[in-house]
């Protein structure tokens, strides 16, 4: 008895009638419907049942034996392509019908698969989540046969993009214009004009490019009131059907720096920034991160637990998600480097154990590290606040023990939550122009004084010099953390700046309290990805993509330092 597949599309379980079972015990273990075996009783010498009329465990061991490559594990299903060509091709309706149970699941496959096509080819890898296979398809089976060196051998998840896209202009953001906008002055003021390319749409490739928007899903009410703004001042009366070249006008106060006219104040001092970063870039050296040290700060946690799935198919929560890289970096560079590594936040449960979940429950067991510890993580103010009040407390410790200020990082993890369509990390970075000179938050609420972190210094303060240098370094690791996430082959946003210096929301910009207010000079706080797109769920819940994301931050250090 065995498995056969004809033409890439049709597979069978095929038996000698002379050497095999009797045919009703053959239809027995085998048939979807033992009486089937009525249909065979004429066939004096081979028999040969189609797929459709195995049952389940059957057709699983028949996937098995003429696939002999795939691989199951608590992920999912990966599938590496054998039979291409006009006479023998597998096609993507196919294999999802055969392991997900519907063929029209082909499309979420593309999508997380970054298929632009359906045609399959030889060797190829194809990853199919646990979430989307038949149940008959999810217990994992162990060791497989490697696969041959004759067939390419992609990585088990697809790749995001090319390792070696450069992103060294991210150093300065895009390039201003980039010929691609115009300035002028209407009856209401200056705009920038851009005309709407092909498949373009006014959200993502004109709003969130050109201006600092908040793309969360949470300011979904002050993206749309940016868009109705860029609408009404471009006659626009419907951004569903926008025709190719329409002439698309954004006020000139919405514009990210790097994209106001040459000679403007605001341009003027991005470019200044631009040759500080350039200037600072490899001043600081360590070798084995020696003296380097890393403060880490997962986002949210306790009783907010931050963004969340709202598909059914994942189970994940942001404060999860970013404990378990954070407990990566950290036993990557204690177990790798000679860093000093922090975390504000701990899991008493867990400790900083790493965790292989694929998916999570919400719990309210992480706590600040404060003095005494802060267990009402709820995501008002004051919890925020006490992370970096925390975050300073460690920075003038590790000063006053010799360490220099310039080897002192801090990270802020995060996932964010935006529109289905975005994917990618993104990196914001303490922007010069969005912070003050002095912010003390804790004199307004006496809550704060039994804190030892806000009793050693309950204000932050810095000077224009400071900000400016700040910003710098900090853009320098962050272009070095993309360059980093690209060589391992996570995605990076790329539908506007990912590398950003301030959010706008409701007609205001800010920077986020942990980048505006902690002293340590090197910060940024990361997004990882997506948790609204499908394919950047996939993701997050794969234990070992938070791992590469692990890795490519600690590599980052190790080329930032390296000079």
């Amino acid at each position: 008895m065995f498995a056969s597949a004809r033409n890439g599309r049709t597979l069978l379980l095929e038996y000698n009638r002379a050497a095999g079972p009797e045919l009703t015990a053959f239809a027995t273990k085998y048939l979807a419907d033992a009486d089937d075996w009525r249909m065979y009783r004429g066939l004096t010498s081979s028999v040969a049942v189609p797929f459709d009329e195995l049952n389940p465990a059957t057709q699983r061991e028949v996937l098995l034996a003429v696939f002999p490559y795939d691989v199951v594990t608590v992920r999912g299903w990966t599938h590496y392509v054998l039979h291409e060509g006009d006479s023998s091709q597998e096609t993507l309706w196919t294999l999802c019908t055969w392991l997900t149970g519907k063929g029209g699941t082909y499309k979420e496959i593309m999508a997380i698969n970054t298929l632009e096509t359906d045609k399959l080819s030889r060797g190829q890898s194809l990853f199919f989540p646990e979430n989307l296979l038949r149940d008959v398809m999810k217990q994992p089976t162990g060791e497989r046969p490697a696969l041959p060196d004759s067939l390419a051998a992609p990585p088990l998840m697809p790749a995001e993009e090319p390792a070696d896209t450069p992103l060294h202009s991210l150093a300065a953001g895009p390039a201003p214009g980039n010929g691609e906008l115009e300035y002028g002055n209407d009856a209401r003021g200056a705009f920038a004009l851009y005309r709407l390319k092909q498949g373009e749409a006014l959200y993502t490739d004109v709003v969130a490019r050109f201006t600092d928007v908040d793309v969360l899903e949470s300011a979904a009410a002050s993206i749309l009131a940016a868009c109705r703004v860029v609408m009404e001042r471009s006659g626009i009366r419907d951004e569903r059907s926008i025709p190719v070249g329409t002439s698309i006008k954004i006020p000139m106060d919405m514009l990210t720096a790097q994209y106001m006219p040459e000679g403007s104040s605001e341009r003027t001092e991005y470019q200044a920034m631009v040759l500080e970063a350039q200037r600072l870039r490899g001043a600081v050296r360590s070798k084995d991160l020696a003296g380097v040290v890393v403060i880490l700060d997962p986002g949210h946690g306790g009783r907010d637990h931050g963004a969340w799935t709202t598909d059914a198919r994942f189970s994940l929560y942001e404060d999860e998600i970013n404990y378990d890289i954070a407990c990566r970096i950290k036993q990557i560079l204690e177990s790798t480097t000679e860093a000093t590594v922090y975390l504000t936040v701990t899991d008493r449960s867990q400790g900083y154990a790493t965790t292989d979940r694929t998916s999570f429950v919400h719990d309210t067991d992480e706590e600040l590290l404060t003095t005494p510890r802060h267990r009402e993580l709820d995501g008002d103010k004051m919890s925020l606040n006490l992370r970096w009040y925390l975050a300073n407390s460690i920075y003038r410790s590790e000063v006053a023990r010799g360490s220099d200020p310039k080897k002192i990082v801090f990270s802020s993890i995060h996932c964010d939550k935006l529109h289905s369509s975005l994917r990618g990390a993104m990196i914001y970075v303490p922007g010069a122009a969005g912070r003050r000179d002095k912010e003390a938050p804790a004199l307004t609420l006496a809550s704060y004084g039994k804190y030892k972190e806000v009793g050693e210094q309950n204000y932050a303060s810095s000077t224009a010099a400071e900000r400016r240098r700040d910003e710098a370094l900090s853009r320098n690791f962050a272009v070095v953390l993309m360059e980093e996430l690209g060589k391992k082959r996570i995605k990076r946003h790329d539908r506007s700046a990912p590398i950003r210096a301030q959010i706008r929301r409701d007609g205001t910009t800010f920077v986020p309290a942990v980048l505006r207010n902690t002293m340590a000079p090197t910060k940024i706080l990361i997004e990882t990805a997506n948790l609204a797109n499908a394919v950047d769920c996939t993701r997050l819940e794969d234990p070992e993509w938070r791992h590469w994301f692990a890795e490519a931050y600690v590599n980052a250090l190790k080329t930032h330092f390296a000079g």
